[in-house]
């Protein structure tokens, strides 16, 4: 079933066509065995007795649950990246309410494309957080959220923007996050955030507000948050290379605690802390992020997070998911949705999809 790639640099372009819950996928893939998970395991095909045998007894042993991080870890390095992806979205489309809202995002989607879509009248303020860096790069990155912005409010939809610290802190612009919602007592909310909003966002609602006052907090859409992390700050936090990148924060006039606060170990034991009220329905949209499909903004940051197992360019795909929520999976995406060439459509389909949740007499 092929051999695995022994080196992160030069990743193998395997041309695969399936699909996933329904999604068609056509990209491209890292090992013959990420091919045959797509399109023969999961279209029920027993074309290769041996492999399809092992996969059995991995998802005997999953069941319906989540893969962990160390799991993807060793299916990554058993197999393949893309088969540890594969895997990842798999579970994740089984877990309770994901199916159908995947469904339902697709529909929406679909009627976008077809130029049928309402969108229905509601009294919802979304709060939209932006990413990190997202005055002096955002136009790049999306991380300024310019465009959904424009989209959601020539929808007839209402939209506050937090301005947060650009480079600030998780725990700083968390403090900015609750000022904000504090000033809108008397409005139906929903917040947005991205990338690095994610984990401010998270300590917000989890730790800083009290329960009563996110009696009018409807949801949380959390679009590629590293609630626990990213990799790339733990990669330059020791021996010489944090010694140059101390010396770049510094002529940047950076502060170092904000990228600290992104590490994996802080962000992790903050994490563990944090309890959002269960009203709050929480909607995570991620990245399948195939070797295919990661874009040239991701890249050498994908390439480094390899070894750790599936990624979607900044942080590892499980430490995206929030807890007690519901997933929307994203295939030919990564982590800089921006990149993605439907992120109109698709930014107008999540919308519709939250929204109908919230209000489902709309």
């Amino acid at each position: 079933m092929g051999t695995r790639p022994s080196s992160c640099a030069s990743v193998p372009k395997i041309p695969v066509q399936g699909q996933l819950h329904g999604y068609p996928i056509e990209t491209t893939v890292d090992d013959e065995r990420a091919k045959y998970y797509l399109e023969n395991y999961l279209a029920g095909k027993r074309e290769h007795p041996t492999f399809h045998q092992h996969l059995d007894a991995l998802h005997h042993q999953l069941g319906e649950r989540l893969p962990t991080r160390q799991e993807l870890k060793e299916i990554a390095k058993q197999m393949s990246v893309d088969v540890a992806a594969l895997i990842f979205g798999h579970q994740l489309l089984k877990q309770p309410g994901n199916p159908a809202l995947q469904r339902q995002f697709l529909d929406h989607l679909n009627k976008i494309h077809a130029g049928k879509a309402q969108f229905p009248k509601s009294d919802v303020l979304i709060l939209i957080v932006p990413g990190f860096d997202y005055v002096q790069n955002g136009h790049l990155t999306g991380a300024d959220f310019a465009r959904p912005r424009h989209l959601l409010n020539q929808a007839g939809y209402e939209t506050y923007f937090i301005p947060l610290d650009p480079l600030g802190s998780v725990e700083a612009n968390a403090e900015v996050i609750t000022d904000a919602i504090l000033n809108h007592p008397h409005r139906n909310l929903v917040i947005v955030g991205a990338s690095s909003a994610g984990p401010a966002i998270h300590l917000s609602l989890g730790k800083l507000l009290r329960p009563s006052d996110l009696d009018q907090m409807k949801a949380w859409l959390n679009l590629g948050g590293i609630l626990q992390g990213t990799p790339v700050v733990d990669h330059f936090s020791s021996g010489l290379k944090r010694l140059v990148f101390s010396l770049i924060v510094w002529a940047k006039d950076w502060n170092m605690r904000s990228f600290e606060s992104m590490s994996t170990a802080i962000s992790r034991r903050r994490f563990a802390t944090l309890r959002v009220p269960e009203h709050i329905a929480i909607f995570n949209y991620l990245g399948l992020s195939l070797s295919g499909d990661i874009s040239n903004f991701a890249r050498d940051k994908y390439l480094l997070m390899r070894k750790k197992g599936p990624n979607d360019g900044l942080s590892l795909l499980p430490d995206l998911v929030a807890p007690n929520s519901q997933s929307i999976l994203a295939p030919r995406s990564d982590h800089f949705f921006a990149e993605d060439p439907e992120i109109d459509d698709k930014t107008l389909a999540l919308l519709l999809t939250i929204i109908t949740r919230i209000s489902p007499s709309q």
